[in-house]
Formats: C-alpha cells, structure tokens, sequence
C-alpha cells in the first residue's frame, strides 16, 4: 500500500494540473491588480463590439436615456430641478439630472465612469463599467473571505454575467447596477461588524451605502436594506437561541453603527431622496386615481393598481429556468432559417406566464448546483444559512400573485413594498446570492480533501455518475425530449401558438441547453471527485470550474445581447421632418406638441421621451412616475381630446392622415406625416372669466365631453374665490419661460384670476407678485392658478425646494469631512506603521 501511494505522489509531481499553484507564479500583492485587469479584459472581450465593433444595445430605455441627453447637458442657470419637457412639467429628480458636483464621493463614481466610455468613445460604454462593478464587488467581497484569487474571480464573473443581471444592461436599467455592486460589499462590511468594528470600516459602510442609494433606484434599494434587516433579525434570534451573548451585544453595536451610517448615507443624498419622497404622493406610485377612488373598491385584490403591480409574477415552473435557461423559450433570440430565408431575424421565444422577457433567470447550472452543495455541506455556517433563507424567501416573494399568501401580506402591510411593480426583480438579488453560495460550495471542497472526508468523497462520485447516465440517455432519447418540449410550448394556449412555425428551433434549443447542461454538471462533479482524489491541485480544479463557467454563462447571455449599428442607433435621432416644420414656425411663445402617429418613435405608443431629445416640450412622455392628476387626465379623458389641447397650449399636432377639426391650420405635409398648428389654443398663461367649484371627476368628464370652455371658467377644488371678469385691457405676456422660473408681465381689470398650464406641484413652487409671495391654486385638477389684483404687475413663479438647498449643502460638507478623516486615517495608519517598523 505505501508503494502505490509513493507512486501515485511520484505521478502527481509530474503532471501539471497536479502541481498548478497561482502563488507561485503571482506574489499575493499583485494578485488583486491582476484580478482588476482580467476582470476587465473579459469584459473588453466579450462586449468587444461596443468597445471596438461601433456597436450599441437598443431598447426602449435605452432610447429613453438618449433621448435624455440633451435635457441633461444643455445650458442652463443653476442645476435642473424641474423638467418642463414631459406631462406639463415634473421634478426632474423623478426623471433625470445632470451631475451632482457637490456629493465628492458620488462623483468619484459618476467621473470614473464617464472617463471609462470617453475611452472608447461611446456613451454606452459607460454602462457596461456598471456591470464591470458588480464583477469587482463580488471579487473583492469573495477575497475578503480568504478565497483565493481564482475562485474570486468565477464568483464575480458568474455574478455579472448571471442572465437576470446582464438583462440590466441589454435593456438600458443601468441605475439597478449601481445599486447591486454596492450589496457585497455592504455584505462584506455587516460580517466584520459581527466580529470588529473599526471606525475606518464604519465609514466604509457608510461610503458603501451611499453607493446603493446613490443609484436611485428604488425597488433595488428596498431589497437590499430587506436583506440588511433579514441579516440582523436572522443573527439575533440564532444568537439568542445559542445564547452567544457575546455576539448579541456585538449586534447591538453593529445595528446602531448601521443605522448611523445609513442616516449619514441618505444625508448624502439628501438633496435626490427629499424631493423624491416629496413627490411621491403626487405621482402614480404614491395615489390612488380618481377612479380608484370614485370606485372605494374594498377588494384590494382585485383592484387594477394590483394587477399593474404584479404583472410580471414569477411562476413555480419557472424555476426549471435555474437549470435549463429555455425551458419556457430564451426570450430574446435571433433565428436564422427557413422561415426567414436564412436571414437573422430577432424574434421572442418566451411562452411563460409573464407578458414577456428579454432573458431567462438563469444563473448557470454549474453556479446552481456548487450553490446547493455548499448549503448541503456548510450548512452549520451561519452565513450560509441567512444566504439559503433569502434565497428561498425571495424566490416565493417572486412568485408574486401566483403565491398571494406571502406576496399580499407584504404588499398590503409591509412599509411601502405596495410601491413597487415586477415582483420578478427581486431575483436579482438572488442572482447576487447563488454564485457566492457556489463560491462557499468550492471552498467546501477544498476543506474536503483536507479532512479526508470519504463518504462525501463517494458522495461526489455517485452525483457524478447519476448525471452522467442522464446526459447519455438525454443523447439517446433526444427525439422524444423534443416531443415533450413542443408538447409544452402547446400548453402554454395562445403563446405557444405563436410559435408553432418555430417548435423545431425552439425545442432543438431547448435539447441542446439540456445536453450541455448534463454535460457540464458531470463534468463538473468528475473534475470535484478526481480534485478529492489528490489528480488536480486546488487552483487547477477552480481554473476548471472557471472555464465551465464563463462558458455556459456567455453562452446563454450571447442571446440576449441583440446589438445594433451605432450609426443606425445615431440616425433613430436624426430630426424628424415634423421638428423641422414645427421649429420653421420660429414661434417665441412657450408651445407644447403632440404626435398622435401610429408609427415612428415620438408618437403615444413608442414614445421614449424621443421630442425631448429636440428640446421640444411633448404633451405626452414615459416614465414609470408620471405626475397623479396627469395620469388622471389619460384615464378618463384621453390624450387626444382639443378642450385639453386648447386648455394646456398643445399648439402643434402630428397625423399619419388629414384631418378636419375647427381651428386647425395645416403647416406641413408629406407622404405619412401631416402637422398641424392649433389656431384654437390658448397661450400658457392667460386670465379666465370666472371661478367655480366642483368634484374633480365632474370637471374631467366635462372636459372629456368637450363641455367646458378653459377661458370662461376655471375650477377649485374646495376653494371659493371672489373673482372679477377681465375686461379688454388686461393681458399676460410671459416675457421669460426657463426651467424653474417663468417671469410674466400682466395687467389686470380687477381682481382677475390667472390660469398657468402647468403641472401643480406645492413643494417647491412658490408665487410672487412684484415681490410679495401670493398662494399657487391647483386648477384645473392639476394646474395651476393665482389671483392677480387690479393693475400692472410682474409677476414670477419660481421652483426653489428647501429640500434640494439644505440636502446640497449636507451633501458637500459631509462627503468632504468623511474624504479627509479617511485620508487622515491612512496617513497616521501608515506613519505608525512606518514608526514600528523603524523601532524594530
């Protein structure tokens, strides 16, 4: 016996993959530079064609971002605080802002980024060093937890390019990212306040939490803090079970620092969250609509925000995706065959419950099954069990109306989840999870062979040889898998239907994904038995992994990534003829527009914000917050109606046809596109006869039935004014129309009252007449009016929230402070570093 082990020793020093040690080639200081720099040529790599092919994603948000951009950067006094390009106006922190120059710690974020797509000269570049974040954070969070620099590396790559993540970036939700990098290493920071904390780590936490806040994006946000509050509440109770007083105490002190460093990372963003908060109750996230509200309907079930909300519910059976990604159609797919004359044709395979996706959720069956062995053979660590208990939770939160039990309870009675829409995004966070889970399920394994575990040994090789005889036989019963599989694309009713020209495809994908599946899962299970087996040394069985990895996940995420010419992207911006004829107009007064087409981006159903892009103020937009009393507008009356089109100043329409309604003027015409100028339209801001109160769903409705004449009356809500009729004399000019501020010149008869199309909004919008703040009357439903006294005035509404000022400043002097105390840090650090060193 001891010979055969002196000769297999003698073999295993002669193979290379026996003897394959990193440490040996790289020293440990360069190990996590050289991480950085794959992590990055992988990236360059595999998006090689946005960085050096002139390539671009393009997705409606995608457009919507673009569309943005000139809003963003064009010239303007002071920092945009309202945008009056979209629904008659809106906060622009519910859209979008320039650079917040004064948060230090957030512009070394927003600068890093823009240097990074400066590089390469595309502006979607910088999106992608959102994703390259998340590869980073998972890396550094698995290095803080002694992994080595391999295995660091195949948890952030499977992070990254985990389907549900990737899907972020193919579809332009570049916010979300920002947020999800921040999670590791708010991970990485609550385990080492479990055992110690340093004031340098309490302001890392802090730094780490202003990033998740940083990116804005709500729902993300959310989830992350749940899980923050599941960390705390799952080690409390183990800790009182156990009775680890030591530990409870040590919670205690974390808890507090938590909630200290989240208070200084929101004072941060102070200036972002108090106005969106604000507004919250003004938007369609925040209120109910008048009909919701005529209706006091006592099933919540049932009402129509509920539906909205849980649309995109996962299902059960959509769990299959984990392991084999086009068990319900890969979403997005190009197909080339037959039917398209061999031409690629990007088509939508996916036949779920959902309404539709881009990409399956599939974080990869190596990732999925290392996953489940760590929380087999590691359960008793702590850590591995709070990361199975979200996992789980939030799998079943997913679920959506499809588990209403756990979904309805938290939706109805858990603080502001009743907010959110797409229960399936919850699942990025799971996504996060499993490849740190598979990252523990490897180092699991190299415990193993140390402890000469034998019958985990014998464990692994039986897992091994059942998916290989479930690999050979998915090769020999290939044919009736097939079957199988259109037999379920056919259950799905009407999706399925739509498919029928392409079952073949679909179910030659879905055998192929199986099979290498199977194969790599074998494979996979093989190489961890003859690791066991002392064949491959620890960095060879990672390296391994590695490249299974990388290649199922790129494999799948190559799908998604439908790219397109940047140079086509760039002409989707061209200025349409309708912009040129309605800017050929040279018309001084503020106007609005409506593009009521059936085709082309701009109009109702492609809207994408594309007007803005000119800098033309569109009656209509998109965004997921439009304002309540707006929305209110769409619900019962409709965009396409002229009382609302003569009361809110849309002075241009565009047609696909002629049209003949009083009072339009034809100014341009072409083969499909026809633009009218309303010569029926009242200006922005003009006195009405009289005052008069009614219900709010009345007033829509009479405007709705074209029964209301905006000159002659204005309606309160609530609210009796004396008002007087103006007569010949009066007048309003506005004599400038900025962002947020507009200066009118008036004169009134007597004590007239003024109507101003704009969105009412009283958190920030104040009044002035020559000087003397006077009140802002919502009008209308939703616009705004004030009284105006007999004779000439100037008068000035002007948008300044206290919120943004004091958040601004809070933000400046903290991220300052927080910058010099840890630079302050490391320099004594370091100086009495360099004392013991000399003293010694």
């Amino acid at each position: 016996m001891a010979k055969k082990i002196k000769k297999s020793e003698a073999k295993k020093s002669d193979s290379f993959f026996a003897n394959f040690d990193i440490e040996k080639i790289i020293p440990s200081k360069y190990q996590i530079p050289l991480g950085i720099a794959v992590i990055l040529i992988v990236f360059l790599i595999f998006f090689s064609p946005i960085f050096f092919g002139g390539q671009t994603f393009q997705s409606g948000d995608i457009i919507t971002i673009k569309s943005m951009s000139t809003y963003i950067h064009k010239d303007r006094e002071g920092f945009s605080l309202w945008n009056p390009y979209l629904f008659c106006g809106m906060p622009a922190y519910a859209i979008s802002t320039e650079l917040r120059w004064w948060d230090f710690i957030g512009a070394i974020y927003s600068y890093g980024k823009y240097l990074f797509s400066a590089i390469f000269s595309l502006e979607y570049s910088a999106s992608v060093f959102n994703l390259i974040l998340i590869a980073l954070t998972s890396f550094i969070f698995m290095r803080s937890q002694k992994a080595s620099l391999l295995l660091s590396l195949l948890v952030g790559f499977a992070t990254s390019f985990s389907t549900g993540i990737l899907l972020f970036l193919f579809i332009g939700h570049v916010t979300k990212m920002i947020s999800l990098a921040a999670f590791p290493l708010i991970l990485m920071m609550l385990l080492k306040f479990n055992e110690k904390i340093r004031f340098l780590d309490f302001l890392l936490m802090v730094i780490f939490l202003h990033f998740l806040v940083f990116g804005a994006h709500v729902q993300i946000i959310y989830y992350v803090f749940m899980s923050i509050g599941i960390f705390y509440l799952f080690y409390f109770i183990r800790s009182i079970v156990k009775k680890e007083n030591q530990l409870i105490k040590q919670l205690i002190k974390s808890v507090g620092l938590f909630v200290a460093a989240t208070l200084i990372a929101m004072l941060l963003s102070f200036d972002s969250y108090a106005q969106l908060w604000e507004y919250s109750k003004y938007s369609t996230r925040g209120t109910k609509s008048l009909i919701e509200e005529q209706q006091k309907s006592t099933d919540k079930g049932s009402s129509d925000f509920y539906e909205y909300a849980t649309n995109w519910s996962f299902s059960p059976e959509e769990m299959m995706t984990f392991i084999v990604p086009s068990f319900y159609g890969s979403g997005r797919m190009t197909y080339k065959g037959e039917l398209s004359n061999n031409q690629p044709v990007e088509i939508n395979t996916y036949f779920g419950q959902m309404p539709f996706v881009d990409v399956p959720m599939y974080m990869g069956i190596v990732i999925f099954f290392l996953a489940l062995f760590a929380i087999i053979t590691k359960w008793k660590n702590p850590f591995i069990q709070y990361l199975t208990l979200i996992s789980i939770l939030y799998i079943i939160i997913s679920f959506g109306k499809n588990f209403p039990v756990l979904f309805n309870l938290l939706f109805y009675y858990f603080p502001f989840f009743d907010k959110f829409r797409v229960p399936s995004m919850i699942l990025a966070i799971v996504q996060m999870v499993f490849p740190i889970l598979a990252g523990y399920g490897i180092m699991s394994l190299i415990e193993m062979r140390k402890t000469k575990d034998f019958s985990k040994e014998k464990l692994l090789k039986n897992t091994a040889l059942v998916f290989g005889v479930l690999f050979v036989l998915s090769i020999l019963f290939q044919s009736a898998i097939s079957d199988w599989y259109i037999q379920h694309i056919q259950a799905a009713g009407e999706k399925g239907q739509r498919l029928q020209q392409i079952f073949g495809f679909l179910a030659d994908t879905f055998t192929g994904d199986l099979i290498i599946g199977l194969a790599l899962i074998t494979l996979t299970f093989t190489i961890a038995f003859v690791y066991l087996r002392n064949k491959l040394s620890t960095d060879s069985l990672v390296l391994f992994l590695l490249i299974f990895v990388l290649f199922d996940l790129l494999r799948i995420g190559c799908r998604g990534a439908e790219y397109v010419n940047k140079t086509s992207f760039d002409q989707i911006f061209t200025e349409p003829d309708y912009i040129k004829a309605i800017k050929e107009q040279n018309d001084k007064e503020p106007y609005r527009i409506l593009n009521l087409k059936k085709e082309g981006l701009g109009n109702l159903s492609q809207n994408s914000n594309f007007n803005v892009y000119f800098l033309e103020q569109d009656f209509y937009g998109y965004s997921a917050v439009k304002p309540r009393t707006y929305q209110d507008f769409m619900d019962i009356v409709g965009p396409a109606n002229p009382t609302l089109w003569r009361m809110l100043n849309v002075k241009y329409l565009v047609f696909d046809n002629k049209v003949n309604i009083p009072g339009f003027e034809l100014i341009s015409s072409s083969q499909q596109t026809f633009v009218y100028k309303n010569t029926d339209v009242l200006p922005r801001a003009y006195f009405v006869d009289s005052v008069s109160s009614k219900p709010m769903l009345e007033i829509l409705n009479m405007v709705k039935n074209n029964s209301f004449d905006p000159k002659r009356v204005a309606f309160l809500e609530d609210v009796t004014l004396k008002i007087d009729e103006p007569d010949s004399s009066a007048f309003v000019k506005i004599t400038h129309y900025g962002e947020s501020r507009i200066e009118l010149q008036a004169k009134a008869s007597g004590n007239n009252f003024l109507f101003l199309g704009d969105t009412y909004y009283p958190k920030g919008w104040k009044a002035f007449i020559d000087g003397a703040e006077t009140t802002i009357y919502k009008t209308n439903h939703g616009f705004r009016g004030i009284v105006v006294p007999k004779g000439e005035h100037k008068i000035i509404f002007i948008y300044e929230p206290k919120s943004f000022y004091i958040g601004k400043y809070l933000s400046l002097i903290l991220s300052v402070l927080i910058l010099i105390v840890i630079v302050g840090i490391i320099f004594f650090d370091n100086k009495a570093k360099k004392q013991a060193s000399n003293g010694q």
